[in-house]
């Protein structure tokens, strides 16, 4: 035993003795030069009992320092590209001549697809040879974890092409299980007023699915009361549909909506055809600029934004293009730095700007419609056709238009985006339309609409992010205003001009000011709508402030304001979990409101609580509490709120059923595309990021949100399982089709974990690293300090052998019996005598 020194050792015996402990250390380990350097140990400094010859030790250091390498050959493993998920494949393992490692045989072809440049090959690179990494690329390197089958790619960022950033290949998108699932919302509301008595409501909203290999069924609907207070169903929508790889779109069929990217969304009954960016690698679903220049030599080329690296390459010398920048914002200005190979560094700044509909050179985004008009309001319904297009072309700037027509209506759209560096990003369409606006005549009318929209980004930290201007001709309308006016109900005259704006200012590190602003006219009415909103957000020594303010104004025979202003104060806690003291003000006209709550969130997120005490100026005092918990099994909530004249008591609960070939499950709402995990007999296993989702008695578990045709990495809490709990792998890749339903098993298991501390049949421990075999010679384990030994395997009885050395006096037997074992903290512990 270490006792501490009473007083302090002279100076010149702690020297003599930090001498003394470094001899002995070189004494104890011998590095003796060889082709893979390895370091061998001095087997005669380990102290083993005094029965045990000095063969034991070095049996035991041998077994410790052995490796459980891979033989040379062809295995299957997980390859990993820069930390992120690429694809399983099988993979040839070669040893290695200057060190006894396996290296893996990575052909020209399949670094391609990892999504290394081209130009990093040279002309003699056969597409299918193996090509040793390091020397290729420098910086580069792999590794191979033999217990996962996982092959770890190191490639540095310069040499990677950014348009496979995020993309998966179509052969590696996963179309899921056949099941049908239903997601439910139900809430239930019971009030008493002094003034107008009971009252009760209820809603149902549902949506139900179905998929049936690639094809998706959906269906949304809901029972409300209406305005007279009778409960009626309404259907939302119900459709049938499936993506097409190839054509980067999804085709639709039944009631869904139009896309709204050149005309207005309808709600429609028939067939469409919508591309999905989605489908597209990340870098090339929103836009950015195309960097142009000339190098002199093979030069180093970096984009930085905002002072931060964003981008990386080599060009060769002559004129270059850079396609496959990625920035980060709509807006702003890109610092471009050219380093020549004798030193030379240009630098220059390319300002940019991005709107809505600008896309990347080279991308479609495109829809096609045949449907009828599926109004909610006993309009007519007329078959009509519609097709848009938007492509991304030269210059910084994309084309885009569109046709719509039906039996009484026409109109064409063409438009022009472009981004103009520091001025900002514009955008221009022209629409022309002819309707005719009554049924029982020839009746039409024709006009024109222009749209004019604008983003820009300032070094002020100002964005401007939309502003938008509409302004249509007399003869100008709209599908669902032409409509309107055939049936000479709700048409108020069709929309004269529309103005949107927003600016957003950040000030400091912790402040912003927004402010945005919409007006609309009509022809021939003067019904006229104007809204401005304001909000200010800022952070001072923990205290978080928000304020805001709007006014609505709508002027109809007569103007009307809606004004509105607010204040909102929020203090965290030491205490609980994300636990906050929010005091709110809030004045709409002549009432005056104050509330002061307290709320936060415990067991892991799944609870979460609040109560309040509010006042109004009408001396009207009330007090409100709200629980809500997340279940394995969905959420449920429930409020109270009493006041001098009223209480109200609400009830709320959502959640999913799920029914597979393997039985029905229980679990959060779902959102499109959605994972089922199995854990074959295990329960109450949580996922990591899905609040809780746990596995049920039957070990199913629904992941409520994937993200579809992109790599989703589904892992399972492991840190608090028992010891008699056994994954041979807690983590897996999904990579969903939009709308799939994707099944991962997990391989588990429960075993037995023994603790078995033995001694010879003198009475002493077990000799350190002696060997333990099971009654049919396989080894499953070795003997630790103390002669303790830690073995899983089934119960029951079982004999164990015990080698120390390889003659027969060097070893004894174990006869092992659980039942007669204490059963403590999920360990069977015994102590034994070998014989």
């Amino acid at each position: 035993m270490i006792r501490p020194l009473e007083r302090a050792l002279p100076s010149s015996v702690r020297v003599a003795q930090l001498f003394a402990v470094g001899i002995a250390f070189f004494a104890v380990i011998e590095v003796r030069p060889a082709r893979a350097q390895s370091v061998e140990f001095q087997y005669g400094f380990m102290r083993q009992n005094s029965e045990h010859s000095d063969d034991v030790s070095a049996l035991a250091l041998k077994t410790l320092s052995g490796q459980n390498a891979l033989p040379p050959g062809r295995y299957r493993v997980s390859l990993r590209v820069n930390q992120n998920y690429f694809a399983e494949r099988e993979i040839t393992f070669e040893l290695n001549d200057q060190n006894d490692n396996l290296s893996p045989c990575l052909s020209a072809e399949l670094l391609k697809e990892m999504g290394v440049r081209s130009e990093t090959f040279r002309a003699e690179h056969n597409a299918q040879a193996c090509i040793d990494l390091p020397s290729l690329i420098s910086g580069a390197s792999s590794a191979m974890d033999n217990s996962t089958m996982r092959l770890s790619i190191s490639i540095p960022h310069i040499a990677m092409r950014r348009d496979v950033i995020g993309y998966v290949p179509v052969e590696q998108w996963q179309t899921g299980i056949n099941a049908a699932f239903l997601n439910y919302q139900v809430s239930a509301q019971q009030g008493n007023s002094r003034y107008i008595g009971s009252r009760e409501s209820q809603d149902i909203n549902l949506i139900s699915g179905l998929n049936l290999g690639a094809w998706r069924f959906r269906s949304s609907q809901s029972l409300r009361q209406n305005d007279d207070s009778q409960r009626e169903w309404l259907r939302a929508y119900t459709f049938l549909q499936r993506d097409l790889p190839g054509t980067h779109a999804n085709l639709t069929l039944g009631e869904t909506f139009t896309s709204g990217d050149v005309f207005r969304s309808m709600p429609i009954m028939g067939l469409s055809i919508n591309s999905d960016l989605g489908m597209l690698p990340d870098v090339l679903q929103g836009y950015a600029p195309v960097i142009r220049g000339v190098a002199q030599s093979r030069a180093k080329l970096e984009v930085l934004q905002n002072g931060y690296p964003i981008y990386s390459t080599y060009v060769s010398p002559g004129a270059y293009a850079i396609e496959d920048l990625s920035t980060v914002g709509g807006s702003g200005e890109l610092e471009v730095v050219l380093t020549e190979e004798d030193g030379q560094v240009s630098r220059r700044t390319l300002p940019y700007a991005s709107i809505g509909n600008l896309l990347r050179r080279g991308v479609w985004r495109y829809s096609a419609t045949v449907a009828r008009y599926n109004s909610a309001y006993k309009l007519e319904e007329p078959l009509l056709w519609q097709g848009t297009l938007a492509m991304g072309t030269l210059w910084n700037s994309t084309l885009y238009g569109g046709v719509l027509a039906s039996e009484f209506y026409r109109a064409g759209t063409l438009g022009l985006a472009r981004d103009f560096g520091s001025v900002g990003a514009f955008s221009l369409d022209v629409t022309h339309s002819n309707a005719q606006v009554d049924s029982h005549t020839s009746n039409a009318v024709q006009g024109m609409s222009y749209a004019i929209k604008y983003g820009k980004s300032f070094q002020t930290r100002t964005n401007l992010r939309f502003a938008g201007y509409r302004y249509s001709t007399q003869g100008y309308r709209d599908f669902d205003e032409a409509l309107h006016q055939r049936r000479q109900d709700g048409f108020y005259g069709s929309r004269r001009s529309r103005l949107e704006a927003s600016v957003y200012q950040n000030v400091g590190k912790s402040s912003s000011i927004g402010l945005t602003f919409s007006h609309q006219d009509y022809w021939f009415s003067d019904y006229e709508q104007r809204q401005f909103q304001l909000q200010l957000n800022t952070q001072h020594k923990g205290i978080s402030y928000n304020l805001y303010a709007s006014q609505a104004l709508s002027e109809r025979n007569g103007m009307k304001t809606h004004r509105q202003i607010g204040l909102s104060l929020s203090l965290p806690l030491d205490f609980g979990r994300s636990t906050s003291l929010t005091y709110d003000a809030q004045k709409y006209g002549d009432r005056l409101s104050q509330r002061a709550s307290l709320g936060g969130n415990a067991i892991d997120n799944r609870l979460s609580y609040r109560a309040s005490v509010s006042h109004e100026n009408t001396q009207q005092t009330s007090a409100a509490i709200a629980l809500g918990y997340q279940a394995a099994f969905g959420s449920v909530g429930a409020g109270l709120t009493q006041g001098r004249d009223y209480r109200n008591l609400s009830l709320n609960a959502s959640g999913a059923v799920l029914l597979h070939d393997s039985g029905i499950e229980f679990g959060p709402y779902l959102g499109e595309t959605m994972g089922l995990i199995e854990v074959p007999g295990i329960p109450d296993i949580g996922v990591v990021n899905s609040t809780g989702v746990l596995t049920n008695q039957r070990g199913f578990a629904l992941v409520p949100y994937l993200r579809p045709y992109r790599v989703n990495e589904v892992q399972l809490k492991t840190d608090d399982l028992g010891p008699e709990i056994e994954i041979d792998n807690g983590t897996t890749q999904l990579i969903p089709r939009r709308g799939a339903v994707v099944k991962a098993t997990f391989n588990a298991r429960k075993i037995t974990r023994m603790v078995i501390t033995g001694s010879t049949s003198a009475g002493s421990p077990l000799p350190f690293g002696a060997r333990v075999s099971d009654s049919t010679g396989q080894e499953i384990g070795m003997v630790g300090q103390g002669g303790q030994v830690m073995l899983s395997g089934a119960t029951g009885k079982k004999t164990l052998q015990i080698r120390w050395g390889d003659d027969a006096s060097q070893g004894c037997q174990l006869q092992v019996d659980t039942s007669t074992m204490e059963h403590r903290n999920g360990y069977y512990l015994q102590t034994l005598q070998c014989q």
